[in-house]
This record gives C-alpha cells, structure tokens and sequence, in this order.
C-alpha cells in the first residue's frame, strides 16, 4: 500500500473539557492586514452506527428495566456463564426486551456536547462498549478534526488530517479502489458528521428493528433542524446484522421514505446471503470463553434462538446456495432444493437446526412440546424466510463493504460436515439406515456441543449406533461468514475490499491494522460528496 503509513492514522480519542476556538485570527496591526474567520459549518450529515447481533444492550420490559444484556467489560457478562438453558430462554426473551440506553460511553468535550448533544444522547450507550467503544471516538474524531485542519493551515506545521492524508493512501479494494480527491476532502470539511449509534433488540426480527430504525432517523434529522441546523440524510455504518436492518429500512421500507433519508451505507463484514455458523452455533453453541457467555453448548443456543427471528434470519437462504450441509454416509448433500423444509423445520431428522430433545426435560409432556415446535416453525415460515428471500440482492444506490478474507487465520465455514468416527461398522444397509432415520438417543445435556450419537433398534430387538462429530472451519473469511456469503455482487456497489478481520472485532484497532477503520472514512467521505446533488449543496 502506498502513501501514508498505517501508523500515520493513529488519532488519540481522549475528550478532555479543553477545546481549540478559532473565532478571529490575530495579525499584527498595518494597512491592509487582513483577518481570517473560521465559520463552524451548519451543515450537518449524520453519521448513524449499527451494531451486530449480539451487539446491543437489552434490558427487561418486567423487571423496572433490569439490565439483561450488558457488554461494559468482560466481567460484567460473567454472570452468564452460570445460567443454563432454561434461565437464558426466560431472559433473552425478545417478547420481554428492549433496547437498553445506560452502556458505558467515553465521555464527550464541551465543543462535541455544545454542537451535537451528549453521546449518551447520541445513543451511544444503547451499544456493546466491549466491542465499539474505541471505535466510535475515532470515528467522531476523524470526521470532526476541523479545528485541527484550520490549526495546521494557521502555523504552516506540515501536519494533514486523517481525510487529507488519504488522498494519497492506497487500500488496494478489489472493486472502486480510488483514493479520496482533493475535493472530495475540502467538501467535507464544510459539513459537520456528528457519530450517532442506534441499537435495536437483536433478538426481534430485523424488520421490526428497521421500522424502529426509521423512526429514529427521522428524530435525528429533526433534531438537527430544531437546533437551527441543516440536515436532510444520514450515512449509515453497520456491522454484521446491522447491516441487514439497515438495507431492509432503505430499501423495503420505500413507502415510508426509507431510502429518500440515506445518502449511502458502509456494511463492515455483513453476512450478505446468510451463513452457515448459524446452523452451527445453534447445533453445539460457541467454544471458549465466548461461548461461556453466548451459550458453550445445543441446548442452551437453542433455549434463546429458536424464539428469537433476529439470529435466525442469519441462516443460510435459497440464494446461498444448496449442498452446504454435509453427512458422511448420506447420499443426498443438503439441502436439495429447500433450506427451510429440509433442514430448519425437518422435525425427526437427527441433523435438523432444531433438536426436539432440547425443547423440554420431560419429553413426554408432548402437549408443550408440539405447541413449541408450532412456534418455532410459524417463526421460520412467517418471519424468517420472508425476510431473508425478499431482501435477498436489494442493496442501497450508494452501497460500500468490506469482508473477512482470511482462511489461515479466521477458518470460517463455507459448508459444514458430520463426520462419521464410529469405531464399530455395520453392514452397508444398516449404515445407510442409521444415517437417514437414526435418533439421536441422549438427553439434551450429554452430547449437545460437536458429537451426536444416533441410535436404530434393529428388527431383532438390537441396538446399533454411530458416532458423528462436527468437523471444524477450513473456508476463508472472518471466522463467522465465509467469503462466499460475503461479497456483494451488485451494480450498486461502489467500492469493496476483503481483509484480514476477525468478524466480531471488524472495526477495532489490532496493533497497526486499521484498514477496515480507513476503508470506512474513505467510503464514508466519498458518500458525503454527493451531498452536493441534494439541498445542502453549496451554491
């Protein structure tokens, strides 16, 4: 890459109560001195952040608003690592959650408050400061170093803001790879991007959260107009699911002038056609400490997912693709034709996304147990599905992205695999048997996380099994979206580059490593200038 250094971006995010004014440039007194004025534009262009799934803090409509999904610091999600299926389903309820404004936030500096109101106001706190914490300072930051452009301009110091130094920066995107133009830079530095994040109940479905999101956005314009200032659409930067929730409000939701309010959108790691891991994290929960907290295992994945449309919408769609799912011993390769009958709502199938034996303790309550299953699958068919094969190739006109590209280090699954490892074999009819009608024969709390023992009795009264164990990632990616989901294939697309990013942590800072940060101010900057063919244009 050529240019500036990565190194050269580094921008201190402290917000300390001191601020640069530069009312009046002082000039010694003689005939014909001029003075200087610095203008602080009122021309304002939202910059409006949505997390990942996961990504917001819910706290409960019951309890006088008791927090139930915070993510200050590790040690406040602790508390998840003892709670078990039954106590998560209760909570992580999207019937009895919303979205929790009270997270940690970095405080802002008088100018920042004075210009755009408090960043709590701003709905930062409605977001995981674990995972965004840094990154929304630096964003403000850049986005809003006026003083230091006029600052270095004044004392002829040499110094370029983070916007001018990418004009001669190069990110090597595989698609629109052009660095920012000297004008580009300057029309920005007219307008102000005051940074607003908007949560949403990660566990509703996606459509809800767009229609929430839409009326936010009209709140945060008319703000703007009430403080005197100029405002007419927002740029919208998301991560992951958000980036769903943002296309759907766009472009779905026309009929209440969705797309009319966005100048443009920059989708950080979005899982485009859906992925595969959702099928995975809801079969055998997460490894690690991360699955200490989101679920380590089937039963509790299952507890919270298989009510909550939001993560299930992250599930493999038509347009994915067919033949993902791997069965060694199965003839067939699913799904055929169908994800949704095949694998989501196939009740006996032992590889089914959802289990029976993890629905309830007592399988023979089989009242609860069916009334369960009816409303898991009206979830899939009514609300699922729809929204996955609607959205499906509906992208904004001002659309940029970046991906996970990086096998070596995220391994990410592309298809995924039940491999047989029994140590005993059966005949070749006895196998192709237990593979296709074999029942998983465990309580949901023995082998619930990568192995599934399946059982047949046979016609003599026998008992043979087989023995599967979920193999792990291999495609490139993130390590939650495989490539192949990601990347966009549309004429909206004006810029995309893949990078070496882990998905959670897209937009944080990894020693040197800021080019998804760098790639979302061009993107971010190059989406601005068409500001210009709207009514905040400078005549």
């Amino acid at each position: 890459m050529g240019g500036s250094s990565k190194n050269d971006f580094d921008s201190d995010t402290s917000t300390g109560s001191d601020f640069h004014y530069y009312g009046l440039e002082m000039v010694e007194k003689k005939k014909n001195a001029k003075a200087i004025i610095y203008k602080t534009p009122d021309r304002v262009i939202p910059v409006v952040f949505l997390p990942g799934v996961m990504g917001s803090n819910l706290m409960s409509k019951e309890k006088d608003g008791d927090l139930i999904w915070r993510l200050d610091s590790i040690p406040g999600t602790l508390v998840w690592t003892t709670r078990g299926p039954a106590q998560r389903g209760k909570l992580l309820d999207p019937s009895n959650t919303f979205v929790d404004p009270r997270g940690a936030v970095q405080e802002e500096n008088m100018k920042e408050r004075r210009l755009f109101g408090s960043r709590t106001d701003r709905g930062w706190g409605e977001v995981g400061y674990m995972s965004y914490g840094d990154f929304l300072p630096w964003l403000q930051k850049v986005l809003n170093d006026n003083d230091e452009k006029q600052e270095n301009q004044q004392t002829g110091n040499g110094k370029l803001t983070a916007r001018e130094k990418l004009e001669n920066y190069n990110l090597n995107a595989e698609v629109g790879e052009t660095n920012l133009t000297t004008d580009e830079v300057n029309t920005s530095y007219k307008y102000l991007f005051p940074v607003h994040a908007v949560g949403y109940n990660w566990l509703a479905s996606n459509s809800e959260s767009a229609k929430n999101l839409s009326i936010r956005i009209t709140k945060i314009i008319n703000d703007y107009h009430s403080r005197g200032m100029k405002c007419e659409k927002v740029i919208l930067v998301t991560h992951s699911m958000g980036g769903l929730v943002a296309r759907h409000y766009s472009e779905m939701l026309k009929s209440n002038n969705g797309d009319s309010f966005v100048l443009g959108m920059v989708h950080g790691v979005m899982p485009d056609l859906g992925s595969p891991m959702a099928y995975k994290r809801m079969k055998m929960g997460e490894a690690g400490t991360t699955g200490l907290v989101i679920g380590a295992n089937g039963a509790e994945m299952t507890s919270v997912l298989a009510k909550a449309p939001g993560p299930l919408q992250l599930l493999p769609g038509v347009s994915y693709g067919m033949r993902w799912l791997h069965i060694e011993g199965k003839k067939e390769l699913l799904p055929e034709s169908d994800p949704y009958t095949e694998i989501y709502t196939n009740r006996t199938a032992w590889w089914t996304l959802r289990e029976e034996r993890f629905i309830s303790p007592n399988l023979d309550n089989s009242n609860f147990i069916n009334n369960e299953w009816i409303s898991y699958k009206d979830i899939i068919n009514f609300k699922v599905k729809p929204f996955i094969e609607e959205l499906n190739g509906h992208y904004h006109n001002n659309t940029y992205a970046f991906y996970g590209n990086d096998g070596a280090k995220y391994p990410s699954y592309a298809q995924v695999c039940w491999k047989d490892i029994s140590s005993k074999k059966h005949s070749d009819l006895d196998d192709a048997k237990l593979v296709n009608e074999g029942v998983i024969f465990y309580p949901a709390d023995i082998n619930n996380q990568t192995t599934r023992y399946i059982g047949l009795i046979t016609k003599n009264d026998g008992n043979i099994y087989k023995k599967f164990e979920f193999m792990p990632p291999k495609d490139p990616g993130d390590g939650t979206v495989p490539v192949c989901a990601a990347v966009i294939h549309s004429s909206k697309l004006k810029s995309q580059i893949g990078l070496s990013v882990d998905h959670e942590g897209a937009y944080k800072k990894f020693g040197d490593v800021i080019d998804s940060r760098l790639f979302s101010l061009r993107s971010i900057i190059k989406i601005a200038y068409e500001v210009k063919k709207t009514s905040l244009a400078y005549v």
